[in-house]
């Protein structure tokens, strides 16, 4: 029984396609998810943004004629931080209370096919009525499919949003639960 079970896995997951790596050229979806928290302690909006190499380092070539070679023997990590710092200030934007805030590229590491992205926006004071606004553009100049998952935590609240090319922005009220 375990040998006729093992055969079907094999067969189901052959003709799925599901033998290719998911960040192949060809892969059949585009997504980023990111976790925004809020650290009252630190007055300061930390996220963690997960995307697929590939698709990150075409955005970049894309945009400024940079290779980067990331996850490989020849990657620049001083060259990755700044082209990283420059995009993401064009591509993530975050108010609060009608007070716009820069982010800070904090660092990066990798998981796998993916590349994990810190940021940060300092010096933010928020409240349980503040009202937020996020701007999401990542790899929406690339990919016309590209969705960012946003998962947003304040105060003991979560809210997600998915953001695309055509509805790149979030706003919420704090209090508004």
């Amino acid at each position: 029984m375990k040998k006729i079970l093992f055969v079907i896995a094999v067969v189901m997951t052959m003709s799925t396609g599901a033998h290719k790596p998911i960040h192949a050229d060809n892969h059949k979806f585009y997504l980023s998810v990111t976790k925004v928290n809020y650290n009252a302690e630190q007055q300061a909006l930390q996220l963690v943004t997960r995307a697929f190499i590939d698709d990150i380092e075409l955005a970049i070539k894309t945009r400024y004629g940079v290779a980067l070679r990331l996850d490989t023997d020849e990657e620049q990590t001083s060259l990755a931080n700044e082209f990283f710092q420059r995009y993401i200030e064009r591509m993530m934007r975050f108010s609060a209370n009608g007070s716009s805030y820069s982010p800070n590229f904090a660092g990066y590491t990798y998981e796998g096919d993916q590349i994990v992205l810190l940021i940060e926006y300092a010096g933010v004071t928020l409240d349980e009525d503040s009202v937020i606004a996020f701007e999401n553009r990542l790899l929406t100049g690339v990919f016309d499919e590209q969705q960012n998952l946003m998962h947003f935590y304040f105060f003991g609240a979560k809210k997600s949003k998915v953001l695309s090319k055509e509805d790149p922005a979030f706003n919420w009220v704090l209090g508004s639960r």
